[in-house]
């Protein structure tokens, strides 16, 4: 399996470990690998690339991580999240939610017992050094990712990696998990040259379409074409330079001609770019905003009746209808689960200020509440709009919160600073992610400080069904498992989910095949050209 949609991946699933081709004598799954250029790299029919040229990108959406170390040149502190020009992780999830090979070519688990994965690498690939990417660097690489962090759902399923030969590796799994592969796709979980533990992936070298030659810690970077590029004859352009901008210096940039792409617009400025010329591409999705409460102090929403009626005042169709243009779509349903994914759960009563009124009163508070402030920072252009409207909103039913803006440099060390792990009360920004993904975020264990520090009977019942949910090889009965964990979820409110956005890119009309991505970070950069 090369390059395998979400369904596909689910069929193998049960098909049992005789049709995975076990190979009894080396007790591995037998993986077909190829060093071709996989399917999902095809380009629109009848389009005729043109080589040359450079792509001057602004960005709206800084790395939260941005200017917070003086090794800029790695993607954990990279300028923004769209790490794929310069690095590149295993796998791949296009805007479908299909999986595809990056650097993986295939992978499947050794049995049904899930908990051991291997994945055949491609072979061939080289880094910007000239030197080959094998199953060394991959070990190596998530030795340091694990140390260092790079994704919670990393720590939490992977005990220890190893490499089976020159070209495939084995994820050794703390527990069973059916949807492994996904946790792979992360901006961070890119492939570096073997190194000691303490300096790898510090030097800016990749297996990306692009080499860095110039990096600006807080403002932007350079790179040129890499000419040894994985996927034959690409990339097009010569080069790629990116910087972090403001939302109106996007807009001028863009006028002069000092840009001629700028990722992630507000949305109530595309007429704007469309009228200096550009086109604006709308991804089918985007992050959404959540609120964390935490709960390890005395704080007046540890009252449950006060969490259902927060989620209860806040008018979500308000903030679409306003912000984004969009009235009608999905709104958050107080999981991570996105409206992108099949199996989200509305909820059966998302806006209902009398009911929130209710339970305010039954919680002690007739007059109406005070909470206490809620931080955000500004990560996309719109996000202080979408703040008052859901302040004035919360208003009508009798509850005052402030939701205070602060600079997003320096926002995920305030956000944590006090009370660890749960942090302070502020705003978490999550992205679209596979269903395993998305409800996990809400686990006890892992997302401690996103779910404000959960616990108690609700909280243990989710986890029971959570860790049941993901070692299921049946798809139908984790859909009908991922449906129950966000009625636990609904029913307990451990966090707020305001709802999501649609990523907006706008180009000049020369950029051809750039597009913006539901998961902002799984942008590529191996698929566009400019025409002269």
């Amino acid at each position: 399996m090369n390059s395998m949609t979400k369904r596909q991946f689910i069929q193998m699933l049960g098909m049992g470990a005789a049709a995975l081709g076990i190979n009894s004598a080396l007790g591995t799954a037998a993986l077909a690998a190829t060093a071709d250029a996989p399917d999902w790299a095809a380009l629109p029919e009848g389009a005729t690339p043109k080589t040359g040229g450079k792509l001057i990108y602004g960005q709206t959406y800084p790395n939260w991580d941005i200017g917070t170390s003086d090794k800029g040149q790695n993607p954990y502190y990279w300028i923004d999240l769209l790490t794929r020009s310069i690095w590149n992780p295993l796998v791949w999830i296009d805007d479908e939610f299909n999986m595809r090979g990056e650097l993986a070519s295939s992978w499947a688990p050794t049995d049904e017992t899930l908990t051991k994965w291997d994945f055949q690498l491609r072979e061939g690939v080289q880094f910007h050094n000239g030197q080959e990417m094998t199953s060394a660097d991959v070990v190596s690489s998530f030795v340091a990712h694990i140390e260092r962090k790079g994704s919670g759902f990393v720590n939490k399923w992977v005990a220890s990696i190893e490499a089976l030969g020159r070209y495939a590796v084995r994820f050794n799994l703390t527990a069973p998990y059916a949807e492994f592969p996904f946790v792979l796709a992360e901006y961070r979980l890119v492939v570096f040259p073997a190194a000691a533990p303490d300096v790898v992936g510090y030097d800016g070298i990749g297996t990306g379409p692009y080499k860095l030659v110039e990096v600006d810690n807080k403002r932007g970077f350079k790179a040129v074409r890499n000419e040894n590029y994985w996927m034959a004859g690409r990339p097009f352009a010569d080069e790629v330079e990116g910087y972090i901008v403001t939302s109106q210096t996007a807009i001028n940039g863009l006028r002069a001609g000092q840009f001629n792409a700028v990722f992630n617009i507000d949305p109530t400025t595309a007429g704007q770019f469309e009228d200096a010329g550009a086109l604006v591409h709308r991804a089918r999705g985007g992050d959404q905003f959540l609120l964390s409460l935490p709960k390890n102090l005395d704080m007046i929403w540890n009252d449950v009746r006060v969490r259902k009626a927060l989620t209860l005042a806040i008018d979500r169709d308000a903030i679409n209808t306003i912000v984004y243009q969009d009235p009608g779509s999905w709104v958050g349903n107080d999981t991570h689960m996105s409206g992108l994914n099949a199996e989200f759960l509305p909820r059966e009563v998302a806006y209902n200020i009398d009911e929130a009124k209710r339970l305010l009163a039954e919680a002690g508070y007739p007059n109406g509440i005070d909470l206490p402030s809620i931080v955000y920072c500004p990560s996309f252009p719109e996000e202080p709009r979408i703040m008052a409207i859901v302040a004035e909103s919360l208003k009508k039913a009798g509850i005052n919160l402030e939701l205070k803006e602060i600079a997003c440099d320096g926002f995920s060390a305030y956000g944590t600073a006090v009370n660890a792990p749960v942090g302070r009360p502020r705003r978490s920004l999550i992205g679209p992610r596979s269903p395993a993904i998305n409800m996990g975020r809400m686990e006890p264990e892992v997302g401690v400080g996103e779910n404000g520090g959960w616990a108690g009977t609700k909280a243990d019942e989710y986890k029971a069904l959570y860790n049941a949910a993901v070692a299921e090889p049946d798809a139908g009965k984790r859909l009908t498992m991922y449906q129950e964990l966000q009625r636990v979820a609904q029913d307990d409110v451990p966090a707020i989910m305001l709802g999501g956005r649609r990523n907006m890119l706008a180009h000049m009309p020369n950029v051809k095949n750039l597009r913006a991505h539901s998961q902002n970070w799984s942008t590529r950069f191996d698929e566009f050209w400019i025409e002269s």
